[in-house]
Formats: structure tokens, C-alpha cells, sequence
């Protein structure tokens, strides 16, 4: 690429940085509007920066931490100031709480610079998630188009998984999987085991996706080195756990609550699948809701075939310790539990919408499996993000 045209490149990335922050913003908005911080709740946002929150909630510390240091990080001067600033006029001075009322701890000045500052990195995390999200996909397929449209569509799509309740963790926990499998398929081991041990303090959960990553460590190694780097892995995300618990062991609360009887009584009730919430101002199928399942099957009917055997088995590890988990531990149809398969989600997503566009445009697409073209009995060439590629579907 010459300089001329570098310099004419330039703005359609500038724009698609612009649409993806905008996306996130709509969608943490969506996610914020629903169920903020858990204010004033025994696990909100804030009472877990204080480390006083109950059990499992104040586990997920990550952000939390980063927010009690950027207080410390501030003069007093200035955090005095800040505070002195919102009180004076709330309704106009405070930003969130002048949006979302519900919000009620950040209309506490004791609580000022913490609360914006997990506000920002919750949202940075969700605007960051979209981009990483992104990056795996095009990583498999190639297919840019394809790829934003997956990763926004996942990001719009969130609030309608947090059906029962919604974290600023499950932001971050978006954001460390794919960049998990991204890192695990390129073969940078330290990086990711680094990035092991950051995503389990955010969220102790994160062990389990530890698991789903072996078919991808599998793919570049052989059996015993990962083995071993699976084991390496999961040690790490031990030791995280084991210390966080160790140093909120007095809180209140369990590690979890059993739930199996009255979740299967809940799953038994043919209404359980004709619930509608609200999101975005409008009302939308809620959690195990029929059309949901119809569309999540059409989804996986679409798209299996086109995924690499790796992330088959990702996906079949994510599900098999999902469901017996989300059965015995989670409320009544809290789709939030079934998280480790949100990277499984996002590339079938981007494999269907692959799918349309092609149909649309008549090849302008190209799908791929797992990077290798998926022969067709009439290819002809096409235009696959400027570059000339093969079909692989008939449009």
C-alpha cells in the first residue's frame, strides 16, 4: 500500500472505531440502565471495593482494585474538590446519576472517584471486548465484514443474557475470553498465562474456561505439551483463587447457592418459555424464552459444519461444564451462567451473518474454515477485504 493510499485508509478505520465505541456504548447503556452496579445491594460494585460484600461476589476484585488505586493515585486536593463539585448540583454535575437515578451510589460524593473510575473501566472493557471479539474471527475466517458485524451483534445481544442479573465483571470476563483463545491459538504462552492469572481475579469462573482452551493448545502441541501448559494454566488460576478466597474468608455469604430442585420445578413449567423482558426500551424475548431457542438452534444448525474441529470441542467443553453448573447453582433461567460460551456464540454469529452477506452480495464474501477455503463445486473469484479469494458458499 502506497503512502497515498494508506493516508485514504485511514478513515474508514477511524469510522469503524467510531461505530464500534458507539456500539458498546449502546449496549453498556442497555446493561446499565438494567442493573447498574447492584446498588446498594450486600454485592454492589462498591461494597465490593470496600471488600465488604458477600461471598462468592467479592471474589471478582479486578476492577475493583483498579479503582481503589486510582483513588489513592488522586491528591486529596483534587478528590475533595471532585466530590465538593457533585454535591454542589447533582442533577447537573453528576453524570450518572443524572442518567440512571437508579444509580444511587454514585449520587455518594464518599464514593466518587471509585465509581467513575469502574464506570469508565466497565465500559472500556465492554468497547475493548467488541474489538477482541472482532479479532478472533477475523483470525478464523478473514471475512472483515462478517467479523464487526459478529462482535457487535454479541455486544448488543448482552443485555438480553443478562437476563437475572448483571455485573460489571461478566464487561471484562467478555473481553479476557477471546483474547484467551486469540492467544492461545497464536501460541504466546506467556502472554497468556499472564492474562490466566489477570482474568481469574477478575472473575474466579475464569478457571473453567481455562479447560475449553486445550483443543486450541492441542492444535499447535503435541498431547503431553498441553497437557503440561493446561496444567501450568489451570495451576495459575488455582493460586489466584485459593488467595482471593483466603483473604475474604470471613465475609458473609457461601461459595454458591444450591439451587437444582427449584431450578428443575422452574424448567418444568411450560410458561418458563414464554417470558418477555425489556430491553433497550422495548419489550424482547426473555432468557429460555421458545423464539430464543429457535433462533439459537438456527444458529448452530448454519454454522456448524464451517467451524475448525478446535472450536468444536471448545464449544462442547464450554456446554458440558456449563449445563450441570447452570442446573445445580444458577437462578431461574440466568443465560449470564452459561458465559463460556460466548466465544463459540460470537464465531457462529459471525459464520451466519457470513452467510447472509454472501447471499446478499452474491460472493462478495468469502467463508472460511478456520482460514482454509471450504471447496464448492462452482468457485469463482471474489473480493475478500481487498484481497482476491474464493467462494465457499453459493449465494
Amino acid at each position: 500500500m502506497n503512502a497515498q493510499a494508506h493516508l485514504q485508509h485511514w478513515p474508514s478505520k477511524l469510522l469503524l472505531v467510531f461505530l464500534c465505541f458507539f456500539v458498546a456504548a449502546v449496549s453498556f447503556g442497555g446493561f446499565f440502565e438494567k442493573w447498574n452496579f447492584r446498588d446498594g445491594t450486600k454485592f454492589s460494585g462498591m461494597a465490593i471495593a470496600e471488600g465488604k460484600a458477600a461471598r462468592p461476589f467479592v471474589y471478582r476484585q479486578l476492577l475493583p482494585t483498579l479503582s481503589n488505586i486510582a483513588e489513592r493515585a488522586v491528591p486529596n486536593r483534587i478528590n475533595h474538590g471532585f466530590q465538593s463539585w457533585l454535591a454542589r448540583d447533582p442533577k447537573h454535575h453528576n453524570m450518572i446519576y443524572s442518567y440512571f437515578p437508579n444509580a444511587v451510589d454514585s449520587a455518594n460524593v464518599a464514593y466518587a472517584v471509585r465509581y467513575y473510575t469502574l464506570y469508565f473501566l466497565a465500559f472500556l472493557s465492554l468497547v475493548a471486548a467488541v474489538f477482541a471479539l472482532r479479532k478472533l474471527c477475523l483470525d478464523l475466517y478473514g471475512d472483515q465484514p462478517a467479523a464487526t458485524l459478529a462482535a457487535m451483534g454479541m455486544a448488543l445481544l448482552l443485555p438480553v443474557f443478562l437476563t437475572e442479573g448483571g455485573y460489571y465483571y461478566d464487561l471484562a470476563e467478555l473481553l479476557f475470553m477471546p483474547l484467551a483463545v486469540i492467544l492461545a491459538m497464536r501460541g504466546n504462552l506467556w502472554l497468556l498465562a499472564l492474562l490466566v492469572g489477570v482474568a481469574t481475579f477478575n472473575k474466579e469462573s475464569f478457571l473453567l474456561f481455562v479447560i475449553t482452551l486445550y483443543p486450541f493448545l492441542r492444535a499447535r502441541l503435541n498431547v503431553k505439551r498441553a497437557i503440561a501448559l493446561e496444567a501450568g494454566l489451570l495451576a495459575i488460576a488455582v493460586v489466584v483463587n485459593v488467595l482471593v478466597k483466603y483473604q475474604f474468608s470471613s465475609n458473609p455469604g457461601e461459595f454458591a447457592q444450591f439451587q437444582l430442585l427449584d431450578h428443575l420445578r422452574w424448567l418444568m413449567r411450560p410458561t418458563s418459555y414464554f417470558l418477555f423482558e425489556v430491553n433497550y426500551g422495548v419489550p424482547t424475548p426473555k432468557g429460555l424464552n421458545i423464539i430464543n431457542l429457535l433462533l439459537l438452534a438456527t444458529l448452530v444448525r448454519n454454522s456448524w459444519k464451517y467451524l475448525s474441529p478446535a472450536m468444536r470441542q471448545h464449544i462442547w467443553l464450554a456446554f458440558g461444564i456449563s449445563f450441570p453448573l447452570f442446573l445445580a447453582f444458577c437462578y431461574e433461567g440466568e443465560l449470564r451462567n452459561f458465559s463460556l460460551l460466548y466465544v463459540g456464540f460470537t464465531v457462529m454469529l459471525c459464520v451466519n451473518v457470513a452467510m447472509v452477506l454472501q447471499r446478499w452480495y452474491r460472493g462478495a464474501v468469502t467463508l472460511r474454515s478456520a482460514g482454509i477455503a471450504v471447496p464448492e463445486p462452482e468457485a469463482r473469484p471474489v473480493l475478500l477485504g481487498g484481497e482476491v479469494g474464493r467462494t465457499v458458499m453459493r449465494g
